[in-house]
């Protein structure tokens, strides 16, 4: 059996990150897994099995011109941030690619501007799976809605949506890696007609453990008697990642009794200085033993993400017995039991969010037995655990195409 992955960006995006390690998965339980990719800058990454869409000199020519054509199409009809929007019209055609020719089953993942052509999806004859890691598969273009809600009700976003549903082979099948994002995608007008299963996004559960906080403080070089409040995420001062919920709540949060711990890529700090709130800001981290010890630093972790498919961050966390504060109907709050591992927001707003960091600053009792629950919860997580899930499912697709 031999998979090919359509995972388009560069490896250290969230996406990528997700589906290279159910391919590195699957090698090791013997299956023939195969990345194609777009960005040259993945290679000597020491990725396993991966090709390139754009591997010689005239395909990139055109996989660039691709590319400028998407992002001129973007400038032209889009608000920002156009950075998370994918029109689909423009891309190869995979069909005619030698890596889907030689392949059994099309795993889609990801696509980004200037890749694959979302028409030419509908030439595919093989099974077809698409794990769903944002809303794009059933949007008008935008990875996630919130970012162009005006956009969402066009006419060009009604026509991409169209575009899609027609595209999309009868035999595909679609994975959502929460429960938040399939009924998001069941209530959708492309996907309503497509079967849609849940397989929860893969963590790397064995690089996190709860280290003493002390320790952990020293090992960041952190003085400081104050409660510690985290924050962090790829894009942490992306409004829909609750970068605006952050700062009202640090405004009338206070700031006598918390220390805010930052970490991602952040671009300014401007207004946490003239907010006064006592701040460090950790940059972009990679290492997953520093990424561990900022985890235990802390005594609360901060999830206000609006839209989010998973995100990793808080299930990191409270595989550090750390408790997070969240909105209701996210990812989080689907694993997160209210006032026992963390507090549930039940709407979005910075003074209810506020409250929740109160209450577990001054009426939480952290104890061992806090977190048996989400213990329990984390083979939902495990690689192991998602990747036989996977073949199971490659091999039921393949016996309906086999009786077909």
């Amino acid at each position: 059996m031999k998979v090919l992955h359509l995972i388009g960006g560069f490896y250290k995006h969230g996406a990528f990150k997700g589906a290279n390690i159910l391919h590195d998965s699957l090698i090791e339980c013997g299956i023939e897994s195969e990345i194609l990719n777009n960005d040259l800058a993945n290679k000597n990454k020491n990725i396993k099995n991966i090709y390139f869409i754009n591997d010689n000199f005239l395909k990139n020519i055109k996989y660039n011109f691709l590319k400028i054509i998407d992002k001129l199409f973007n400038s032209i009809f889009l608000p920002k941030p156009r950075s998370t929007f994918t029109s689909g019209l423009f891309g190869f055609d995979i069909t005619k690619e030698k890596k889907y020719k030689e392949a059994d089953i099309i795993h889609i993942h990801w696509f980004d501007q200037g890749f694959i052509n979302i028409k030419s999806l509908s030439k595919i004859e093989k099974p077809i799976i698409w794990t769903m890691r944002d809303m794009w598969a059933f949007s008008g273009g935008g990875h996630y809605t919130i970012d162009f809600k005006n956009f969402e009700k066009s006419k060009l976003s009604n026509f991409l949506k169209k575009r899609k549903k027609k595209s999309y082979p009868k035999q595909m099948l679609f994975v959502s890696i929460s429960n938040w994002l399939k009924s998001e995608a069941e209530t959708s007008s492309v996907l309503s007609n497509f079967s849609i299963k849940r397989i929860y996004n893969n963590i790397d559960i064995d690089n996190f453990k709860n280290i003493p906080k002390e320790r952990a403080m020293a090992y960041l070089k952190i003085s400081t008697k104050k409660k510690i409040l985290l924050y962090g995420a790829q894009d942490p001062q992306n409004n829909r990642k609750g970068w605006d919920v952050i700062i009202e709540t640090m405004r009338n949060i206070d700031k006598s009794k918390y220390f805010l711990l930052l970490f991602g890529n952040f671009w300014s700090d401007d207004v946490l200085k003239k907010i006064g709130i006592e701040f460090k800001s950790l940059g972009f981290v990679s290492d997953k033993d520093y990424l561990n010890n900022i985890y235990c630093s802390s005594d609360i972790f901060l999830f206000p993400s609006k839209q989010e498919a998973f995100g990793k961050t808080w299930a990191e966390a409270m595989t550090c017995k750390i408790p997070v504060v969240c909105f209701d109907k996210s990812s989080a709050s689907e694993f997160i039991d209210h006032k026992v591992d963390g507090f549930i927001v039940d709407k979005i707003d910075s003074f209810e969010f506020k409250k929740g960091i109160e209450w577990i600053s001054y009426s939480y009792q952290r104890n061992n037995s806090n977190f048996s629950k989400f213990k329990k919860k984390l083979n939902n997580f495990d690689v192991k655990n998602i990747s036989k899930q996977y073949i199971q499912l490659y091999k039921e697709l393949m016996t309906n195409k086999e009786k077909s």
